[in-house]
C-alpha cells in the first residue's frame, strides 16, 4: 500500500514566497541605485560643463574690459556714455557667470541603506554567483580599471581648490570692471561739466 506521506509533492526548486519577494525587492533596489548613480553622473557632468562655460565667459568679459580700456585711451573718452552702457551690460553678464560658479553641485538623491536582511541575502547571492562562474577575479580587475579611468578623467583640482580659483577669477574681473567704471564715471562728469 502506498501512503501519501512517502511522496514529496512540493517541487524542490520552488523558493519560499518571502525569499522570492526579498530577491525581487533587492533587484529593484539595485536597479534604482544604478539609475540614480547614472542620473547623478549626468547632472554632475552638466554642472561641470556649465561652470566651464561660465569660466570662459568671464575670460571673455575680461578681454572685453581690456579692449574698452584701450579704446578709451585711444579715443580719449568721446563715447564715454556708450562705453559706460556697454560696461553695465558686462557687469550684468559677470554677475550671472559668477552666480553659476558659486552654485554647489546638487546631490539631492539620498543614499538608501540596505536593511540587514537585504545585506545578508546580497552577500550570500554574491558569494554564490562568484563561486559558480569563476570570473569574480576578472570582474574585480575590470572594476578597478574603470575606477582608475574615472579617477584620471576627474578634475585635477578638489572642489575647494576649484572654488578658490573661481573666486580669484571673478574677483579679478570685478576689479577690472570697477576700475574702468570709475574712469568712465570721471570722464562722463568731466564731459557734462564742459557742456
Amino acid at each position: 500500500m502506498l501512503s501519501i506521506s512517502s511522496y514529496n509533492l512540493a517541487p524542490a526548486s520552488v523558493e519560499p514566497a518571502g525569499d522570492a519577494y526579498q530577491n525581487l525587492l533587492q533587484k529593484k533596489l539595485e536597479t534604482a541605485k544604478k539609475n540614480a548613480a547614472a542620473i547623478d553622473g549626468m547632472s554632475s557632468k552638466a554642472d561641470q560643463d556649465m561652470k566651464a562655460a561660465a569660466r570662459m565667459r568671464i575670460d571673455e568679459i575680461k578681454k572685453q574690459i581690456e579692449m574698452l580700456k584701450k579704446m578709451l585711451a585711444m579715443f580719449g573718452g568721446k563715447d564715454a556714455k556708450a562705453v559706460l552702457q556697454q560696461l553695465k551690460q558686462l557687469a550684468s553678464q559677470l554677475k550671472q557667470a559668477a552666480g553659476v560658479l558659486r552654485t554647489s553641485p546638487s546631490t539631492d538623491v539620498p543614499e538608501i541603506p540596505a536593511t540587514p536582511a537585504q545585506e545578508n541575502t546580497t552577500s550570500a547571492a554574491a558569494s554564490d554567483s562568484a563561486a559558480d562562474d569563476g570570473y569574480a577575479e576578472g570582474r574585480s580587475a575590470y572594476a578597478a580599471q574603470l575606477a582608475a579611468a574615472a579617477a584620471d578623467a576627474a578634475p585635477k583640482l578638489s572642489l575647494d581648490q576649484q572654488s578658490a580659483e573661481d573666486e580669484k577669477l571673478v574677483e579679478s574681473a570685478t576689479v577690472a570692471l570697477k576700475s574702468l567704471r570709475a574712469s568712465l564715471d570721471k570722464l562722463v562728469k568731466k564731459q557734462e561739466l564742459s557742456l
